[in-house]
């Protein structure tokens, strides 16, 4: 065993210097990232929510509703026991380890099919993507998933070329991919088609299959738990059927343009924060300036998949003899009927149906060019179905945020490292090939003084600093406060983080004194369903209104602190649940009502 390791290492000892060389890279940018965002702190929603499931499984807290994304909680929640205390630096530190993970699976990925130096070249853009680099070490599971594709992708390939075994491996990290965010299933559509274009005998199946019962069973504990919680194994299932029938869905991302992320795509490659933003700047980069390298990427990107193209013209131009079989014209049919189909049904149908129709138009399509002996044309197909797949999926879902589009940006560093290959052959043919070692270290040296340059403008204002001091002001000047305590919150997975409560939900909407009005009903009655809140914390409206029952008592900048008027008259609240209450609310709704009307 021992013998084989020292082989193996012996057999790839370049890939293991460009696997240093890019670890210390990666060190390099993702340190100061984390050092910074120890600096802000908590500075998005989801970060709050994963935090908050944690201490639920650590058994430190009241907690949220159990999260059916799990992974990432049930890490930190390993972390907060061994700490023996729960810690937002977790999230951060676990964030960034799935980072590096990440890139450096990407550039094994793309040793698949590229020489050192390309892969090694596009591992350290697609590191450096504003996205993906302004989410390092923020805390949420976009990272994980995607890590999570690119190893499966990886995995899946080595072992249908060198060792099936190795399908035992795959699956179970493609199912706590899944688990750890549910986008990341959208693959198992690329990983078919890789299947399908190759192939595969009785033998590779039956170690597929083995690798997906491993896989199963290796998520079984989170399934079980679904169960005792949630009654249903499965409750990611009605997630799905949202996804698939594309749900509309009342939500702050409720961004229904197919094109927002095709629109933003400057600012998610290469982009700087402008003078004057907040922490969301880091969070949203779509409101970020492009940088000059970002239009190079975007002419790299095309001028990538132009060569692939054109790479299999030239294939067919010297092949054509092969392609006049009645067979192959068959095949060419069914790719023009379902390429125009998949044309047709885009945001007008379900994404699965624009993306199994795509998938046939590339099976036909590689079964009319299998013949003419292109070189890993199977890679190369896989690689655009992935794309595809995820940007036909993101984009047509009508709920929408920057960080989402971050499944897609592997594959579009794929593109960039196509035409970099043909570039340095370029440099090879018309000077040394000193020369292009001189342009990848003169370009790391770019991107990585590019991302620290980001980090250093990070701003400092963030609006969760605002939460954070009121729940602390909360905690400390209310007496009566105890976990038992009812409080709403728009927030109300920073509201649980930070007081170790269970905070409900409550979002207003502002708009009149009927929505006004009726928020207050909703919050304030108690009745054999339903307690009344004791407080309300608002952090997102920009109008803070007077809601009837309600008294602003403090506020953090625009965090304000609402208190049940009923309490401010001398009452407790165990008083809340009186027949005394109900009467004293219905008169003061009926008052403000009437104050309107």
């Amino acid at each position: 065993m021992i013998e084989r390791i020292r082989k193996h290492i012996i057999n790839n000892k370049t890939d293991l210097k460009y696997i240093i060389i890019l670890l210390i890279i990666l060190l390099v940018i993702s340190i100061p990232k984390l050092l910074s965002q120890y600096h802000t702190g908590i500075g998005n929603w989801d970060t709050c929510l994963y935090l908050e499931n944690a201490r639920v499984f650590s058994r430190m807290g009241w907690g949220d509703v159990p999260s059916i994304a799990p992974v990432l909680p049930m890490i930190l929640s390993k972390l907060f026991l061994i700490a023996k205390h729960p810690y937002a630096e977790a999230i951060f530190n676990v964030d960034v380890v799935f980072y590096i993970v990440g890139s450096i699976g990407f550039y094994l990925l793309l040793r698949q099919r590229f020489n050192h130096l390309n892969s090694f070249i596009a591992s350290i853009i697609y590191a450096t993507f504003t996205l993906l680099y302004s989410w390092v070490a923020i805390g949420g599971n976009d990272i994980i998933g995607t890590t999570g594709t690119i190893l499966t992708i990886y995995l899946v390939i080595v072992a249908h070329k060198y060792d099936n075994r190795l399908y035992y491996l795959a699956m179970p990290i493609a199912a706590y991919a899944f688990l750890s965010r549910y986008t990341a299933g959208v693959m198992i559509f690329a990983i078919i088609y890789y299947f399908l274009i190759n192939r595969i005998d009785t033998k590779e199946l039956k170690h597929i299959i083995i690798g997906g019962v491993l896989g199963v069973i290796s998520i079984s504990w989170f399934l079980n738990q679904f169960y005792k919680t949630l009654g249903t194994p499965v409750p990611f299932l009605s997630q799905f059927s949202g996804t698939v029938n594309n749900t509309a869905v009342m939500d702050s991302g409720f961004l229904p343009n197919p094109y927002y992320y095709i629109e933003h795509l400057p600012n998610y490659l290469s982009s700087t924060i402008p003078t004057g933003k907040t922490f969301n700047a880091v969070v949203n980069p779509m409101g970020n300036i492009p940088t000059l390298l970002s239009y190079i990427y975007l002419v790299l990107i095309i001028a990538g998949l132009i060569l692939i193209i054109f790479r299999i013209y030239t294939a067919i131009k010297g092949g054509k003899a092969g392609l006049r079989s009645n067979r192959s014209t068959a095949y060419m049919i069914v790719a023009i009927i379902s390429f125009i189909l998949s044309l047709v049904t885009v945001n007008n149908m379900s994404y699965i149906v624009t993306v199994i129709l795509f998938i046939i138009f590339m099976l036909a399509l590689y079964f009319v060019l299998e013949d003419l002996d292109i070189e890993c044309l199977d890679y190369d197909f896989l690689m655009i179905v992935l794309f595809v797949s995820y940007l036909v999926f993101q984009s047509i879902l009508f709920t929408k945020n920057d960080r989402y589009f971050i499944t897609v940006l592997p594959f579009l560093a794929f593109f960039i490292c196509y035409a970099i290959k043909y570039i340095y052959e370029l440099l090879d043919e018309l000077t040394t090939s000193k020369l292009k070692y001189c342009v990848s270290i003169a370009l790391v040296v770019l991107l990585v003084f590019n991302s620290l340059t980001f980090v250093a403008n990070i701003p400092d204002e963030n609006e969760f600093d605002d939460i954070e001091d009121a729940c602390r002001w909360l905690a400390d000047n209310e007496d009566e406060l105890n976990n038992q305590t009812i409080v709403y919150s728009d927030n109300w997975p920073a509201v649980s983080w930070y007081m170790n409560i269970f905070c409900q939900r409550g979002v207003p909407n502002t708009n009149n004194s009927t929505s006004i009005l009726a928020f207050s009903e909703e919050v304030l009655t108690h009745n054999k369903t339903h307690q009344a809140t004791s407080y309300y914390i608002d952090t997102h409206t920009t109008l803070k209104a007077d809601y009837p029952g309600l008294t602003k008592i403090q506020s953090f900048n625009n965090t304000v602190i609402y208190k049940n008027s009923y309490l401010l008259d001398g009452h407790n609240m165990t008083d809340l649940e009186e027949i005394e209450y109900t009467y004293y609310l219905d008169k003061t709704l009926d008052d403000y009502n009437k104050s309107y009307t």
